[in-house]
Protein backbone atom coordinates (compact mmCIF):
# COMPACT_ATOMS: atom_id res chain seq x y z
CA UNK A 1 0.00 0.00 0.00
CA UNK A 2 2.64 2.53 1.33
CA UNK A 3 4.66 1.68 -2.52
CA UNK A 4 1.22 2.71 -4.14
CA UNK A 5 1.09 5.94 -2.46
CA UNK A 6 4.42 6.43 -3.16
CA UNK A 7 3.99 6.09 -6.92
CA UNK A 8 0.85 8.38 -7.03
CA UNK A 9 2.63 11.12 -4.84
CA UNK A 10 5.78 10.83 -7.46
CA UNK A 11 2.95 11.24 -10.48
CA UNK A 12 0.98 14.37 -8.45
CA UNK A 13 4.47 16.21 -8.38
CA UNK A 14 5.35 15.06 -11.69
CA UNK A 15 2.30 17.28 -13.17
CA UNK A 16 2.64 19.62 -11.19
CA UNK A 17 5.42 20.82 -12.16
CA UNK A 18 4.93 19.96 -15.68
CA UNK A 19 2.22 22.46 -15.14
CA UNK A 20 4.10 25.12 -13.64
CA UNK A 21 6.38 24.46 -16.54
CA UNK A 22 4.01 25.44 -19.28
CA UNK A 23 4.63 29.61 -18.68
CA UNK A 24 8.74 28.44 -18.44
CA UNK A 25 8.23 26.88 -22.38
CA UNK A 26 5.87 30.23 -23.08
CA UNK A 27 8.83 32.39 -21.54
CA UNK A 28 11.75 30.46 -23.72
CA UNK A 29 9.81 31.08 -26.74
CA UNK A 30 9.89 34.27 -25.60
CA UNK A 31 13.54 34.46 -25.08
CA UNK A 32 13.91 32.85 -28.82
CA UNK A 33 11.68 35.80 -30.25
CA UNK A 34 14.55 38.09 -31.07
CA UNK A 35 16.68 35.79 -33.38
CA UNK A 36 13.71 35.17 -36.12
CA UNK A 37 12.36 38.74 -36.11
CA UNK A 38 15.31 40.96 -34.97
CA UNK A 39 16.44 40.52 -38.54
CA UNK A 40 12.75 41.47 -40.31
CA UNK A 41 12.88 44.55 -37.36
CA UNK A 42 16.12 45.47 -38.94
CA UNK A 43 15.04 45.59 -42.52
CA UNK A 44 13.13 47.73 -44.85
CA UNK A 45 9.83 45.80 -44.24
CA UNK A 46 9.86 46.38 -40.60
CA UNK A 47 6.23 46.02 -39.20
CA UNK A 48 6.91 48.80 -36.90
CA UNK A 49 5.92 51.87 -37.77
CA UNK A 50 8.73 53.94 -36.09
CA UNK A 51 10.80 52.16 -39.11
CA UNK A 52 13.71 49.99 -39.20
CA UNK A 53 15.73 49.11 -36.23
CA UNK A 54 19.34 49.88 -36.13
CA UNK A 55 22.35 47.80 -34.57
CA UNK A 56 22.28 50.29 -31.03
CA UNK A 57 18.32 49.93 -30.78
CA UNK A 58 18.48 46.03 -31.97
CA UNK A 59 21.06 45.53 -28.78
CA UNK A 60 18.80 47.12 -26.55
CA UNK A 61 15.88 44.52 -27.77
CA UNK A 62 18.05 41.75 -27.11
CA UNK A 63 19.72 42.78 -23.63
CA UNK A 64 16.97 45.11 -21.84
CA UNK A 65 15.68 41.72 -21.10
CA UNK A 66 18.53 41.18 -18.36
CA UNK A 67 17.10 44.23 -16.63
CA UNK A 68 13.51 42.80 -16.75
CA UNK A 69 15.25 39.70 -14.95
CA UNK A 70 16.51 41.39 -12.02
CA UNK A 71 13.67 43.01 -11.29
CA UNK A 72 11.31 40.03 -11.61
CA UNK A 73 13.63 37.74 -9.36
CA UNK A 74 13.31 41.15 -6.77
CA UNK A 75 9.40 41.26 -7.01
CA UNK A 76 8.38 37.51 -6.88
CA UNK A 77 11.25 37.14 -4.24
CA UNK A 78 8.79 39.10 -2.14
CA UNK A 79 5.27 38.09 -3.63
CA UNK A 80 6.80 34.42 -2.01
CA UNK A 81 7.10 35.72 1.22
CA UNK A 82 3.54 37.54 1.15
CA UNK A 83 1.20 35.52 -0.73
CA UNK A 84 3.27 32.12 -1.17
CA UNK A 85 4.44 30.42 -3.97
CA UNK A 86 2.06 28.77 -6.15
CA UNK A 87 0.35 32.10 -6.15
CA UNK A 88 3.30 33.59 -7.34
CA UNK A 89 3.89 31.34 -10.20
CA UNK A 90 0.48 31.47 -11.00
CA UNK A 91 1.04 35.36 -11.57
CA UNK A 92 3.78 34.98 -14.24
CA UNK A 93 1.43 34.53 -16.67
CA UNK A 94 0.21 38.00 -16.53
CA UNK A 95 3.86 39.47 -17.43
CA UNK A 96 4.15 36.45 -20.21
CA UNK A 97 0.51 37.53 -21.59
CA UNK A 98 1.83 41.14 -21.21
CA UNK A 99 4.71 40.50 -23.64
CA UNK A 100 2.91 38.40 -26.47
CA UNK A 101 0.12 41.40 -26.45
CA UNK A 102 3.19 44.06 -26.57
CA UNK A 103 4.61 42.61 -29.51
CA UNK A 104 0.94 42.20 -31.38
CA UNK A 105 -0.44 45.90 -30.94
CA UNK A 106 3.89 47.63 -30.77
CA UNK A 107 4.38 50.69 -33.28
CA UNK A 108 7.54 51.22 -32.01
CA UNK A 109 10.82 50.02 -31.27
CA UNK A 110 9.94 51.35 -27.18
CA UNK A 111 6.92 49.16 -26.99
CA UNK A 112 9.59 45.80 -28.29
CA UNK A 113 11.82 47.82 -25.33
CA UNK A 114 8.70 47.08 -22.72
CA UNK A 115 8.05 43.91 -24.02
CA UNK A 116 10.76 42.31 -23.60
CA UNK A 117 11.32 44.03 -20.19
CA UNK A 118 8.47 42.09 -19.00
CA UNK A 119 9.62 38.74 -20.71
CA UNK A 120 13.05 39.54 -18.48
CA UNK A 121 10.64 39.64 -15.58
CA UNK A 122 8.81 36.55 -16.58
CA UNK A 123 12.44 34.38 -16.03
CA UNK A 124 13.58 36.40 -12.87
CA UNK A 125 10.11 35.27 -11.92
CA UNK A 126 10.82 31.46 -12.64
CA UNK A 127 14.16 31.54 -11.38
CA UNK A 128 12.91 32.60 -7.89
CA UNK A 129 9.98 30.79 -7.77
CA UNK A 130 10.40 27.68 -9.36
CA UNK A 131 13.28 26.17 -7.19
CA UNK A 132 11.16 26.58 -4.14
CA UNK A 133 8.39 25.18 -5.51
CA UNK A 134 10.01 21.91 -6.83
CA UNK A 135 12.07 22.00 -3.39
CA UNK A 136 8.55 22.10 -1.39
CA UNK A 137 6.81 19.31 -2.88
CA UNK A 138 8.99 16.55 -4.16
CA UNK A 139 10.04 13.59 -2.32
CA UNK A 140 13.91 14.31 -1.37
CA UNK A 141 14.81 10.45 -0.88
CA UNK A 142 14.99 7.74 -3.38
CA UNK A 143 11.80 6.36 -3.67
CA UNK A 144 10.37 2.43 -4.18
CA UNK A 145 8.05 2.36 -6.61
CA UNK A 146 5.29 0.18 -7.95
CA UNK A 147 4.98 -0.98 -11.36
CA UNK A 148 1.34 0.93 -11.93
CA UNK A 149 3.52 3.56 -12.60
CA UNK A 150 5.93 2.54 -14.86
CA UNK A 151 5.70 5.31 -17.38
CA UNK A 152 6.93 7.62 -14.79
CA UNK A 153 8.64 5.69 -12.90
CA UNK A 154 10.68 4.42 -15.72
CA UNK A 155 12.73 8.24 -15.48
CA UNK A 156 12.65 8.54 -12.19
CA UNK A 157 14.65 4.75 -11.15
CA UNK A 158 17.82 6.08 -11.29
CA UNK A 159 17.51 9.58 -9.74
CA UNK A 160 16.35 11.74 -7.18
CA UNK A 161 13.24 12.97 -7.47
CA UNK A 162 13.93 16.69 -6.73
CA UNK A 163 16.89 16.52 -8.87
CA UNK A 164 15.04 15.08 -12.19
CA UNK A 165 11.67 17.35 -11.55
CA UNK A 166 14.50 20.05 -11.26
CA UNK A 167 15.35 19.05 -15.06
CA UNK A 168 12.13 19.91 -16.53
CA UNK A 169 12.73 23.50 -15.86
CA UNK A 170 15.83 23.48 -18.27
CA UNK A 171 14.25 21.32 -21.06
CA UNK A 172 11.11 23.12 -21.14
CA UNK A 173 12.97 26.76 -21.38
CA UNK A 174 15.00 25.05 -24.28
CA UNK A 175 12.25 23.63 -25.41
CA UNK A 176 10.14 26.86 -26.08
CA UNK A 177 13.31 28.25 -27.76
CA UNK A 178 13.46 25.58 -30.19
CA UNK A 179 9.61 26.18 -31.15
CA UNK A 180 9.66 29.64 -31.04
CA UNK A 181 12.72 29.46 -33.99
CA UNK A 182 10.55 27.12 -35.91
CA UNK A 183 7.69 29.41 -35.00
CA UNK A 184 9.38 32.35 -36.06
CA UNK A 185 10.31 30.38 -39.38
CA UNK A 186 7.07 29.64 -40.47
CA UNK A 187 4.62 32.39 -39.33
CA UNK A 188 4.40 36.37 -40.10
CA UNK A 189 5.03 38.81 -37.23
CA UNK A 190 1.41 39.46 -36.37
CA UNK A 191 0.31 35.82 -36.21
CA UNK A 192 3.03 34.62 -33.31
CA UNK A 193 1.94 36.06 -30.56
CA UNK A 194 -1.53 35.15 -31.31
CA UNK A 195 -0.67 31.80 -31.42
CA UNK A 196 1.96 31.83 -28.23
CA UNK A 197 -0.65 33.53 -26.00
CA UNK A 198 -2.35 30.66 -25.67
CA UNK A 199 0.18 29.28 -23.39
CA UNK A 200 0.18 31.53 -20.75
CA UNK A 201 -4.30 31.41 -20.94
CA UNK A 202 -3.87 27.48 -20.21
CA UNK A 203 -1.00 27.55 -17.66
CA UNK A 204 -3.32 30.24 -15.87
CA UNK A 205 -6.58 27.87 -16.01
CA UNK A 206 -4.47 24.95 -14.93
CA UNK A 207 -3.04 26.67 -12.34
CA UNK A 208 -6.08 26.77 -10.49
CA UNK A 209 -5.79 22.48 -9.98
CA UNK A 210 -2.64 22.50 -8.16
CA UNK A 211 -2.71 23.45 -4.39
CA UNK A 212 -0.39 25.79 -2.82
CA UNK A 213 2.61 24.01 -1.09
CA UNK A 214 2.44 23.09 2.51
CA UNK A 215 5.00 25.27 3.42
CA UNK A 216 3.76 28.46 2.02
CA UNK A 217 0.24 27.27 3.69
CA UNK A 218 1.76 26.69 7.03
CA UNK A 219 3.68 29.89 7.08
CA UNK A 220 0.25 31.18 6.76
CA UNK A 221 -1.06 29.61 9.51
CA UNK A 222 -3.35 27.55 7.26
CA UNK A 223 -2.73 24.51 8.81
CA UNK A 224 -5.58 22.21 7.74
CA UNK A 225 -5.22 23.40 3.92
CA UNK A 226 -0.93 22.67 4.74
CA UNK A 227 -2.33 19.01 5.96
CA UNK A 228 -4.23 18.22 2.60
CA UNK A 229 -1.71 20.09 0.21
CA UNK A 230 0.84 17.62 1.95
CA UNK A 231 -1.34 14.55 1.06
CA UNK A 232 -2.00 15.31 -2.61
CA UNK A 233 1.57 15.91 -3.37
CA UNK A 234 2.01 12.20 -1.15
CA UNK A 235 -0.83 10.63 -3.11
CA UNK A 236 -3.19 10.44 -0.14
CA UNK A 237 -6.09 10.69 -0.97
CA UNK A 238 -8.59 10.49 2.61
CA UNK A 239 -7.38 10.20 6.44
CA UNK A 240 -7.58 6.82 5.96
CA UNK A 241 -4.70 6.46 4.07
CA UNK A 242 -2.49 8.50 5.77
CA UNK A 243 0.04 6.31 7.33
CA UNK A 244 2.37 7.00 11.04
CA UNK A 245 4.99 8.08 9.14
CA UNK A 246 3.09 10.86 7.37
CA UNK A 247 1.57 12.19 10.43
CA UNK A 248 5.03 12.09 11.88
CA UNK A 249 6.39 13.92 8.60
CA UNK A 250 3.78 16.53 8.94
CA UNK A 251 4.51 17.45 12.47
CA UNK A 252 8.20 17.61 11.95
CA UNK A 253 7.57 19.88 8.97
CA UNK A 254 4.68 21.98 10.90
CA UNK A 255 6.62 23.05 13.66
CA UNK A 256 9.67 23.64 11.69
CA UNK A 257 7.74 26.26 10.07
CA UNK A 258 5.43 27.50 12.90
CA UNK A 259 8.68 27.47 15.60
CA UNK A 260 10.62 29.79 12.46
CA UNK A 261 13.84 28.35 14.02
CA UNK A 262 15.80 29.85 11.25
CA UNK A 263 15.06 33.42 12.34
CA UNK A 264 17.23 32.93 15.37
CA UNK A 265 20.35 31.96 12.68
CA UNK A 266 20.43 35.27 11.50
CA UNK A 267 23.33 35.85 8.89
CA UNK A 268 26.43 38.23 9.64
CA UNK A 269 29.47 39.47 8.37
CA UNK A 270 31.90 37.08 9.53
CA UNK A 271 30.14 34.41 7.71
CA UNK A 272 31.05 35.58 4.48
CA UNK A 273 35.21 36.49 5.23
CA UNK A 274 36.24 32.73 6.06
CA UNK A 275 37.83 31.01 3.62
CA UNK A 276 35.46 28.95 2.24
CA UNK A 277 32.89 31.52 2.22
CA UNK A 278 35.00 33.92 -0.12
CA UNK A 279 36.23 31.27 -1.73
CA UNK A 280 33.13 29.72 -3.28
CA UNK A 281 31.60 33.11 -4.01
CA UNK A 282 34.68 34.38 -5.77
CA UNK A 283 34.53 30.58 -7.85
CA UNK A 284 30.67 31.34 -8.03
CA UNK A 285 31.02 35.05 -9.64
CA UNK A 286 33.88 33.73 -12.21
CA UNK A 287 31.84 30.61 -13.44
CA UNK A 288 28.58 32.91 -14.27
CA UNK A 289 30.82 35.10 -16.11
CA UNK A 290 32.33 31.97 -17.57
CA UNK A 291 28.73 30.85 -18.39
CA UNK A 292 27.71 34.54 -20.60
CA UNK A 293 31.12 35.44 -21.99
CA UNK A 294 31.76 32.29 -23.58
CA UNK A 295 29.13 33.50 -26.12
CA UNK A 296 26.83 31.13 -26.64
CA UNK A 297 23.75 32.64 -24.74
CA UNK A 298 24.31 35.85 -27.00
CA UNK A 299 24.62 33.94 -30.06
CA UNK A 300 21.28 31.64 -29.60
CA UNK A 301 19.46 35.32 -28.75
CA UNK A 302 20.67 36.33 -32.35
CA UNK A 303 20.97 32.87 -33.74
CA UNK A 304 19.11 34.21 -37.34
CA UNK A 305 21.44 36.72 -37.48
CA UNK A 306 24.52 35.28 -36.63
CA UNK A 307 24.34 32.24 -39.23
CA UNK A 308 23.58 35.28 -41.88
CA UNK A 309 26.59 36.78 -41.33
CA UNK A 310 28.22 32.92 -41.09
CA UNK A 311 27.88 32.30 -44.99
CA UNK A 312 26.24 28.94 -44.64
CA UNK A 313 24.36 27.63 -47.21
CA UNK A 314 21.51 26.76 -45.52
CA UNK A 315 18.94 29.40 -44.63
CA UNK A 316 19.44 31.26 -41.14
CA UNK A 317 16.01 29.91 -40.09
CA UNK A 318 16.63 26.35 -40.79
CA UNK A 319 20.11 26.87 -39.15
CA UNK A 320 19.16 27.77 -36.12
CA UNK A 321 16.42 25.17 -35.80
CA UNK A 322 19.16 22.96 -36.07
CA UNK A 323 20.90 24.30 -33.26
CA UNK A 324 18.34 24.62 -31.04
CA UNK A 325 17.45 21.01 -31.40
CA UNK A 326 20.98 20.39 -30.12
CA UNK A 327 20.87 22.25 -27.37
CA UNK A 328 17.50 20.00 -26.24
CA UNK A 329 19.93 17.19 -26.63
CA UNK A 330 22.92 18.61 -24.92
CA UNK A 331 20.87 19.23 -21.71
CA UNK A 332 19.60 15.81 -21.60
CA UNK A 333 23.21 14.46 -22.23
CA UNK A 334 23.90 17.11 -19.25
CA UNK A 335 21.54 15.43 -16.84
CA UNK A 336 22.51 11.85 -17.71
CA UNK A 337 26.81 12.41 -17.26
CA UNK A 338 26.52 14.77 -14.22
CA UNK A 339 26.94 12.20 -11.81
CA UNK A 340 28.97 9.54 -13.89
CA UNK A 341 31.71 12.22 -14.84
CA UNK A 342 31.78 14.72 -12.02
CA UNK A 343 31.62 18.52 -12.11
CA UNK A 344 35.12 19.42 -12.87
CA UNK A 345 35.58 17.23 -15.75
CA UNK A 346 32.77 17.93 -17.49
CA UNK A 347 33.15 21.55 -16.70
CA UNK A 348 36.41 21.47 -19.22
CA UNK A 349 35.33 19.25 -21.32
CA UNK A 350 32.69 21.43 -21.98
CA UNK A 351 34.80 24.93 -21.98
CA UNK A 352 37.56 23.76 -23.48
CA UNK A 353 34.98 22.16 -26.96
CA UNK A 354 32.78 25.76 -26.61
CA UNK A 355 36.14 27.20 -27.24
CA UNK A 356 37.18 24.96 -30.12
CA UNK A 357 33.83 24.66 -31.36
CA UNK A 358 33.79 28.77 -31.57
CA UNK A 359 37.43 28.94 -32.91
CA UNK A 360 36.64 26.75 -36.12
CA UNK A 361 33.59 29.57 -36.57
CA UNK A 362 36.22 31.72 -36.48
CA UNK A 363 38.58 30.95 -38.98
CA UNK A 364 36.09 29.99 -41.53
CA UNK A 365 34.44 33.71 -41.10
CA UNK A 366 37.83 35.26 -41.27
CA UNK A 367 38.82 33.06 -44.35
CA UNK A 368 35.57 34.12 -45.91
CA UNK A 369 36.14 37.54 -45.26
CA UNK A 370 39.30 37.23 -47.22
CA UNK A 371 37.94 35.87 -49.69
CA UNK A 372 39.36 32.42 -49.65
CA UNK A 373 37.86 29.69 -51.37
CA UNK A 374 35.60 27.73 -49.53
CA UNK A 375 33.76 25.66 -52.09
CA UNK A 376 32.59 22.15 -50.74
CA UNK A 377 32.75 23.65 -46.49
CA UNK A 378 30.02 25.52 -46.42
CA UNK A 379 28.85 22.96 -43.70
CA UNK A 380 31.13 24.07 -41.10
CA UNK A 381 29.17 27.19 -39.68
CA UNK A 382 26.24 24.49 -38.95
CA UNK A 383 28.33 21.80 -37.33
CA UNK A 384 31.37 23.84 -35.99
CA UNK A 385 27.86 25.98 -34.00
CA UNK A 386 26.03 22.62 -33.31
CA UNK A 387 29.32 21.66 -31.83
CA UNK A 388 29.76 24.45 -29.56
CA UNK A 389 25.77 24.48 -28.51
CA UNK A 390 26.41 21.14 -27.57
CA UNK A 391 29.43 21.24 -25.52
CA UNK A 392 28.12 24.29 -23.87
CA UNK A 393 24.57 22.89 -22.99
CA UNK A 394 26.67 19.59 -21.35
CA UNK A 395 28.62 21.41 -18.90
CA UNK A 396 28.68 25.09 -18.75
CA UNK A 397 25.42 25.55 -19.26
CA UNK A 398 23.94 23.92 -16.07
CA UNK A 399 26.46 23.00 -13.73
CA UNK A 400 27.76 26.26 -12.45
CA UNK A 401 24.38 25.82 -10.76
CA UNK A 402 25.25 22.82 -9.51
CA UNK A 403 28.52 23.64 -8.05
CA UNK A 404 27.71 26.67 -6.07
CA UNK A 405 25.03 25.61 -3.41
CA UNK A 406 28.58 22.37 -3.31
CA UNK A 407 30.70 24.85 -2.97
CA UNK A 408 29.38 27.26 -0.38
CA UNK A 409 28.76 26.95 3.25
CA UNK A 410 25.17 26.12 4.28
CA UNK A 411 24.74 29.05 6.16
CA UNK A 412 25.42 31.79 3.58
CA UNK A 413 24.24 29.08 0.64
CA UNK A 414 20.85 31.47 -0.55
CA UNK A 415 22.94 34.53 0.14
CA UNK A 416 25.45 33.35 -2.38
CA UNK A 417 22.60 32.26 -5.06
CA UNK A 418 21.42 35.82 -4.53
CA UNK A 419 24.73 37.57 -4.99
CA UNK A 420 25.58 34.90 -8.19
CA UNK A 421 21.83 35.56 -9.85
CA UNK A 422 22.47 39.47 -9.56
CA UNK A 423 26.15 38.89 -11.59
CA UNK A 424 24.77 36.98 -14.41
CA UNK A 425 22.31 39.02 -15.01
CA UNK A 426 24.95 42.03 -15.38
CA UNK A 427 27.31 39.76 -17.47
CA UNK A 428 24.41 38.83 -19.47
CA UNK A 429 22.80 42.16 -20.34
CA UNK A 430 26.76 43.00 -21.63
CA UNK A 431 27.14 40.44 -23.38
CA UNK A 432 23.80 40.74 -25.28
CA UNK A 433 24.26 44.26 -25.64
CA UNK A 434 27.75 44.15 -27.08
CA UNK A 435 27.24 41.47 -29.79
CA UNK A 436 25.65 43.34 -32.17
CA UNK A 437 27.55 46.03 -31.73
CA UNK A 438 30.96 43.44 -32.10
CA UNK A 439 29.36 42.29 -35.22
CA UNK A 440 29.51 45.59 -36.74
CA UNK A 441 32.68 46.58 -36.02
CA UNK A 442 35.23 43.49 -36.22
CA UNK A 443 32.62 41.46 -37.85
CA UNK A 444 31.97 37.83 -36.68
CA UNK A 445 35.66 36.75 -36.80
CA UNK A 446 36.46 39.08 -34.73
CA UNK A 447 33.60 39.08 -31.91
CA UNK A 448 34.10 35.01 -31.99
CA UNK A 449 37.68 35.49 -31.00
CA UNK A 450 36.93 37.07 -27.71
CA UNK A 451 34.45 34.25 -26.95
CA UNK A 452 36.69 31.58 -27.86
CA UNK A 453 39.71 33.35 -25.61
CA UNK A 454 37.39 33.59 -22.71
CA UNK A 455 37.06 30.14 -22.71
CA UNK A 456 40.65 28.96 -23.12
CA UNK A 457 41.12 31.38 -20.52
CA UNK A 458 38.26 30.17 -18.67
CA UNK A 459 39.73 26.36 -18.64
CA UNK A 460 42.57 26.77 -17.57
CA UNK A 461 41.46 28.87 -14.59
CA UNK A 462 38.96 25.91 -14.08
CA UNK A 463 41.70 23.22 -13.83
CA UNK A 464 43.83 25.10 -11.20
CA UNK A 465 41.29 26.21 -8.71
CA UNK A 466 37.89 25.01 -8.66
CA UNK A 467 37.68 21.36 -6.87
CA UNK A 468 35.62 18.52 -7.88
CA UNK A 469 32.28 19.05 -6.11
CA UNK A 470 30.61 15.39 -7.06
CA UNK A 471 29.54 13.50 -4.18
CA UNK A 472 29.92 15.95 -1.22
CA UNK A 473 27.14 16.08 1.47
CA UNK A 474 24.69 19.35 1.40
CA UNK A 475 23.69 19.83 5.06
CA UNK A 476 20.89 22.67 5.10
CA UNK A 477 18.35 23.80 7.58
CA UNK A 478 15.74 22.99 5.36
CA UNK A 479 16.07 19.31 5.05
CA UNK A 480 13.81 18.85 7.90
Amino acid sequence: MCLKFESKGVLHQVLATCTINIVNYAHGAALGWVSPFLPLLQSEDSPLESGPVTVEQGSWIGSILCLGGLFGAIVYGYLTEKIGVKKSIASLCISNMSFWTIVYFGTSVYHLYLARFLAGATGGGVIVTFPLFIADISDSKFVNYSTKFSIVTNFFNFHRVRGALGSILALAGNSGILTMYIVGDLLSYRTVPVVMISLPTLFAILMTLIPETPQSLLKQRNVAQAEQSLKFYSGLKSDQECTPEFKQQFEKLRNFILNSKLQSDRLQLQDFTSPAAKKGILIGIFLMFLNQFCGVFAILTYAVSIFSESGSTLSPGTSAIIMGAIQIVGTIASFIFIDLAGRKVLLLISTYGTGLGLTCLGVYSWMRSQSVDLTGLDWIPIASLSLTVFLFCVGLCNIPFFVLPELLPAKICNAGNTISMISITIFSFISLKILPILLEQIQLHGAVAIFASTCFIGGIVIALFIPETKGKNLVSPENV
